[in-house]
């Protein structure tokens, strides 16, 4: 009698034949089939944000719609395809030439806010036409990836003593109240939001009053309201936001609703690079399709502001 094995090793040599050698086959194992589709999926993410940031919406769409296919009902695919979708029907319409296109996409979401100061009993110290008014989206709330955001405000020539800014959280917790220097000469300008100690946190709303301080009497302040939530970036975006120079970030912030980060950087190389036209045309066009005062779009941008 043979032993067992031996038995089980004849077979499998009667299988394949005397003279072929024995061939150890690869093993695909349920890990590693699970690890090759998330490669796949971290691939086709970080090409697709990659092509929105040169502007190719399209070829986007294809690598977003692939990594969607490799992990079904994904958050970030299904947001990114919905958006970059968005993104392109905006452009169509667009009438600007194709290197200066820039669309604003509304988010789906919104907050009660107030972005252009109305009339308020005794002096308002802004007598011109055109108001204090927040540089925010007409539908209320605004979304950051940054956990200290920029705000911008338009404030008007006046007699204002300064300019106060007041932060709280949904349930009405003061979160930060400051107050600045105002400058004498009309503009737009920048207000870096603290939001406590660790800044905002993600998937939290926040609301702020920006106003002039006019007199002893916060009654008659001129004021904005509005909302900005910090947002969860998907960490393929986030790598390729922080991998790309500023001017390749800006469609990744804009087709992805990221009002605030589109503004500083728009800011940030206007600044940098004052001739360049393209900058200041985006600049222009992302704000008025947003709802904001043509006027105001072209308004200079103040070095602003200290606070007190």
């Amino acid at each position: 009698m043979f032993p067992t094995r031996f038995i089980a090793q004849a077979s499998l040599l009667g299988v394949i034949g005397l003279s072929s050698p024995l061939i150890a086959l690869p093993l695909v194992t349920p890990v590693g089939m699970a690890q090759t589709a998330s490669d796949g999926y971290n691939a086709a993410m970080q090409k697709g944000y990659g092509l929105t940031a040169r502007r190719d919406y399209q070829s986007a769409l294809v690598n977003f719609k692939k990594a969607l296919s490799l992990r079904p009902g994904d958050r970030y695919a299904t947001v990114a395809i919905s958006n970059v979708q968005a993104y392109i029907a905006r452009d169509r319409v667009a009438s600007r030439p194709v290197a200066n296109r820039l669309a604003y996409i509304p988010s789906h979401l919104g907050m009660p806010g107030n972005t252009v100061a109305g009339a308020t009993r005794g002096t308002t110290c802004t007598p011109g036409s055109v108001k204090l008014t927040a540089l925010a989206p007409n539908n209320g709330l605004a979304l950051t990836a940054s956990k200290n955001p920029d705000l911008f405000f338009y404030v008007p020539a006046s007699s204002a003593k300064a300019i106060e800014l007041i932060v709280s959280d949904e349930q009405g917790n003061l979160i930060e109240q400051r107050t600045y220097g105002i400058n004498p000469t009309a503009g737009i300008v920048k207000v870096k939001l603290n939001g406590g100690a660790n800044g905002l946190e993600v998937g939290k709303k926040y609301k702020w009053n920006f106003s002039l301080v006019c007199s002893s009497d916060p009654s008659g302040f001129p004021y904005v309201e509005g909302w900005v939530e910090r947002v969860d970036l998907d960490p393929n975006m986030l790598q390729a936001i922080n991998s790309t120079p500023v001017a390749e970030r800006l469609p990744l912030y804009a087709a992805n609703q990221i009002w605030n980060d589109t503004l500083t950087a728009l800011v940030q190389l206007q600044q940098s690079s004052p001739s360049n036209s393209s900058y200041q045309d985006q600049w222009q066009t992302y704000l008025q399709e947003a709802g904001v005062d043509p006027g105001i779009a072209t308004m200079p941008i103040l070095d602003c502001c200290q606070a007190q």
